[in-house]
Formats: C-alpha cells, sequence, structure tokens
C-alpha cells in the first residue's frame, strides 16, 4: 500500500507522466466513480511547504546559454567595471556605518599588546586558575594542550574578536555581519529587536543582539562553548559566560571594540579589554580559510597539540 502523502512527498516537482508511469498497473483502470483522493501539498522532510511551480511570478526572458564567455577573460567582461576602485578608501556614510575590512592591532594575546600566557594576568577564580596554569606547564614541557584551534576547530566567541587575519564588516537593515578571515568564520548581531534565549544551545559564536545608544553599538553575546579559550595559550572561561560589547568609529579609519566579559564561574570579576582595529586599504580583500588543507597540528591521544611535519618534511610521528 502506497501513502499518498508520502508519494507526494517523495515525488515534489516530477512530471504528471513520469507519475502515472510510476503507478502500479491496473491503478489507471479504476472505475470513474471512485471517490477523489485529496492531494496534499507536497513538503520537505521538516514540513516545510515545497513549491517548484516556476509558472508563477516575474518570468526571466529567453536566455541564450551558448554565447556565454567560456574564458575567464571573457566572464569578467560580463560585469560592469568602475575604474577607481580600489583607489581611494571607504568613507562612513554616518558614525553608525561600520562598514569595511578591518585588520586588528595589538597581536594575537587577549589583552593587546600583551602576548599569550601569564603576562595576561586574567582574574580567575581558584579553580579556572588551576586550569590555566596545567596548560601553561604543558605548553613549558613541549606539549601544549591550550588551543583547540590547531585541530582546525572554531576560535569560538569571544576569541573570533582578536582577528589574527582581517574581518570584514557589512550592515544590514535587520543585523550586522562580521566575516572572519580567520576559518572564514560568520557572527550575526541582531538588530531586529528579537529577544535572546535564556537557554541557548552552546555554539562557538553563541547568540548575539544590539541596539545603538548614540553612535555606540551595544551588544550581548551569550550560549557560547565553554571548550573553547581566550587565546592561544588556553587562558579559560565557561560556558556562563556574558559578553558585553561597545562597538564604535574612533575615526574614518579607526574601530574600537570594548568587550566585557562577565563569568561567575569563571572570573572574580568583569574583565574589559579594548581591541582596536585599523581599516585595510581600498583594494584589500579577504582570502579563504581551510585550515584542514594543510593543517600539521593534530590533537593527540592526551590532548596535546603535535606536529606532523618538522623543518625538512620529517615527521616525528613515523
Amino acid at each position: 500500500m502506497w501513502s499518498t502523502k508520502g508519494f507526494i512527498r517523495l515525488y515534489a516537482g516530477t512530471s504528471i507522466l513520469a507519475l502515472l508511469a510510476a503507478v502500479p498497473v491496473g491503478a489507471q483502470d479504476a472505475p470513474k466513480s471512485a471517490p477523489k483522493v485529496a492531494v496534499e501539498p507536497a513538503v520537505d522532510l521538516i514540513g516545510r511547504p515545497v513549491d517548484l511551480d516556476l509558472s508563477r511570478g516575474v518570468q526571466a526572458p529567453y536566455r541564450d546559454t551558448s554565447k556565454l564567455p567560456s574564458t575567464f577573460a571573457g566572464a569578467a567582461k560580463t560585469q560592469p567595471v568602475n575604474p577607481k576602485w580600489g583607489t581611494h578608501p571607504y568613507r562612513p556614510k554616518s558614525r553608525r556605518d561600520l562598514t569595511g575590512i578591518w585588520i586588528n592591532q595589538g597581536g594575537i594575546g587577549w589583552t593587546p599588546g600583551v602576548p599569550p600566557g601569564r603576562g595576561q594576568n586574567p582574574p580567575l577564580t581558584p579553580a579556572y586558575a588551576k586550569i590555566f596554569e596545567q596548560h601553561l606547564d604543558d605548553a613549558d614541557r613541549g606539549k601544549p594542550t591550550g588551543d583547540p584551534t590547531a585541530a582546525c576547530l572554531p576560535p569560538g566567541m569571544p576569541r573570533v574578536m582578536t582577528m589574527t587575519y582581517p574581518m570584514e564588516i557589512t550592515m544590514g537593515p535587520d543585523r550586522i555581519m562580521i566575516y572572519a578571515e580567520w576559518d572564514e568564520q560568520v557572527r550575526r548581531i541582531f538588530m531586529d529587536g528579537r529577544p535572546l534565549a535564556v537557554d541557548p544551545d552552546p555554539t562557538y559564536n553563541g547568540q548575539s543582539a544590539g541596539h545603538w545608544k548614540g553612535n555606540f553599538l551595544l551588544a550581548t553575546t551569550f550560549g557560547l562553548r565553554a571548550d573553547t579559550n581566550l587565546e592561544a595559550s588556553g587562558l579559560p572561561k565557561s560556558d556562563k559566560t556574558i559578553v558585553y560589547e561597545r562597538i564604535w568609529l574612533a575615526d574614518d579609519d579607526t574601530l574600537r571594540d570594548e568587550i566585557t566579559l562577565v563569568d561567575p564561574v569563571g572570573y572574580t570579576k568583569p574583565w574589559t579589554v579594548t581591541k582596536t582595529y585599523k581599516r585595510a586599504p581600498p583594494d584589500f580583500t579577504l582570502l579563504p580559510y581551510v585550515c584542514l588543507e594543510n593543517n600539521r597540528n593534530p590533537i593527540g591521544p592526551d590532548g596535546s597539540t603535535e606536529v606532523i611535519l618538522q623543518p625538512g618534511g620529517k615527521s616525528h610521528i613515523d
């Protein structure tokens, strides 16, 4: 026995002739007086309506695809070119216009200008100070355990805002999009007034919502995974961390992000740092970042970061 609903779902978009060909022999010879079966709208596997009807709405005119260029040089000519592109830096339309590609200043440590490690002097609780010290000791022994990004895992929020590589910000009517070249991560700060879930499933970048207060963007982020750290030495945080940000244009070419961490489990008090970013040159673009394509730092069975290839191409694992 075939389920009409399952049949329609499976064959959504299939031509009538193909459907008839699939009907069992004899089914087409049913008496004309047989009751009609109501056809339910086609839905996908999670119940969303499927609409494959191309006959409604605006129709595209005929396009002779045989005349489309088959070379890169020809394809490039199919788009208009601004001869002044890449010669003038972007000028913000207002103090609330954060658009642009930005390059982090101050190194890869959580505190700008301070290298990863003990010099960060974090206000950790005793339990989390012990975790941090273990990571530092492991690194001193040549078996670092504090940087999951060595295994190509995302840096997570708020470390992603350290931006080892450049980031690009685009402005939309209901969200601000932050694209990190590092690991090709995308962060969304929603500006449409949506509520933040009070018990979210933890993710690498969490959930972020923001609003403007004057020319300062105030963002709140939580729902973060606990297995990401603040920097390469293994500075930890808990999954109870809340990240409060004030983001603003200091001038046309300088962006600042004042980040305050509130973590009732991992930190004894709020901890605030201010990140600074400079506008990239006008002809600058982000590049693809595929960590797994050339990853040389797998995580060993003991949780330590290993090195597959030594100088000269020899592997210490062989």
